[in-house]
C-alpha cells in the first residue's frame, strides 16, 4: 500500500493563502510487515510545504520494536486522521487530532484482522466516522466508528448471507448493507439500516427500515 499524501482542499482568501494540512507514511515498505517508521504531519500554505512533525507511537508491537504505521486515512476537512499499526497482537487502530504543531493521540483499539497483518483491511474516512473493512474469517466485516472512537455499526455475513460492501449516508444516518448468498456471486440484496450517535447498531440483530432486491436500485447504491 502506498503513502497517502492529501494535497486537496487548500483555500484562499484575497492574497493570503490559508493553511491545509496532510499526512503521509514515512519510509513506508521498510518494517517487518510493509509498514513505515513515522507519520509525517504536512502543512501546505504561503510558505510552501512544511514538515511540521514526524510522528511515533509511543508503543511496541508483536516484534518489540516500535509500533509500525501501515495505512493512513484523513477525514474530509484535513483536521483528522485514523492509521492503521502493527499491535502487540492484532493491529490497532489509532485516531490522531491535526494540530498547526503537531498531531494529537485521541484514542485507539484493537482491528479485528485475525492476524497481526492487516488481512486485506481497508479505512476510509467520512466527515465525523471512519469505516473499517476487515476479513477476519475470509467474509467482510464492516466497522462503523465515529470521531471518538465509539463503534456506530457493524455489519458481518450472517445465516445466508454475505456481506459484500456497505455505504454509509451520514447526513441522513443511513448504512445500505449489500448482500449475496455467497461471496462468489454478485449483489442479490440490500438492507437499510438507521443508526445515531449512543447507538451501536448490529446488523444481525436491528431491524433493517428498508429492503430491496430490485437490480436497477442495487445498481445505484452498490455500485
Amino acid at each position: 500500500m502506498k503513502a497517502m499524501l492529501t494535497m486537496l482542499g487548500i483555500l484562499t482568501t484575497g492574497s493570503a493563502m490559508a493553511t491545509d494540512y496532510s499526512v503521509g507514511i514515512a519510509n513506508l515498505g521498510s518494517g517487518a510487515l510493509g509498514g513505515g517508521s513515522a507519520l509525517n504531519l504536512y502543512a501546505t500554505g504561503g510558505t510552501g510545504i512544511d514538515l511540521v512533525e514526524s510522528y511515533v507511537l509511543p508503543e511496541n508491537d508483536f516484534t518489540g520494536k516500535r509500533a509500525e504505521p501501515l495505512f493512513v486515512v484523513i477525514n474530509p476537512a484535513h483536521t483528522f486522521v485514523y492509521a492503521a499499526y502493527t499491535g502487540p497482537n492484532l493491529p490497532i487502530i489509532v485516531g490522531l487530532k491535526i494540530t498547526s504543531t503537531k498531531l494529537v493521540f485521541e484514542w485507539q483499539q484493537e482491528l479485528q484482522t485475525g492476524d497481526a497483518g492487516l488481512q486485506g483491511t481497508t479505512l476510509s474516512a467520512g466527515p465525523d466516522y471512519v469505516i473499517e473493512n476487515t476479513f477476519p474469517v475470509g467474509s467482510l466485516i464492516v466497522h462503523v466508528l465515529n470521531q471518538a472512537g465509539t463503534e456506530l455499526l457493524v455489519d458481518e455475513t450472517n445465516t445466508g448471507t454475505t456481506v459484500l460492501s456497505g455505504y454509509v449516508d451520514p447526513a441522513i444516518g443511513l448504512y445500505y448493507s449489500c448482500r449475496s448468498p455467497a461471496s462468489s456471486d454478485p449483489v442479490s440484496a440490500v438492507s437499510v439500516y438507521a443508526f445515531k450517535a449512543g447507538v451501536d447498531v448490529n446488523t444481525s440483530t436491528a431491524t433493517p427500515v428498508a429492503k430491496s432486491t430490485s437490480a436497477t436500485y442495487l445498481r445505484s447504491i452498490c455500485n
